[in-house]
């Protein structure tokens, strides 16, 4: 039985694949892009976080049947998501416009 931890900081998404031991078996990390539209101000996507939680996670269980991972756990330095009325993210910002959805 295998288990996967994934860590959400500021900068990167960060998983590993552990067996029952505890040992790591294999790593990976992908950066999380930050917009910085004004001095003293910074954004991220939700979107762009949850990509890279979805990539880091397939490359440590790339090969692993599913019935082989017993769990995943996710700890994050941030969690905060806004969403409409369809569950869809929006932005927070100073002058209320939806800056990702043209970045990515």
């Amino acid at each position: 039985m295998y288990f996967v931890g994934v860590d959400v900081g500021t900068g990167s998404v960060r998983a590993a694949l552990v067996d029952g031991t505890g040992q790591i078996l294999k790593k990976s990390t992908n950066a999380i892009q930050t917009w910085n539209p004004e001095e003293n101000f910074y954004q991220q996507s939700s979107e762009d976080i949850w990509r890279s939680c979805c990539k880091v996670v397939r490359e440590v269980t790339e090969g692993l049947p599913p019935k082989e991972v017993g769990g995943i756990g996710f700890d994050a330095t941030c969690s905060l998501v806004v969403v409409d009325s369809d569950g869809l993210p929006l932005s927070v910002s100073k002058n209320e416009r939806d800056y990702f959805r043209d970045k990515l």
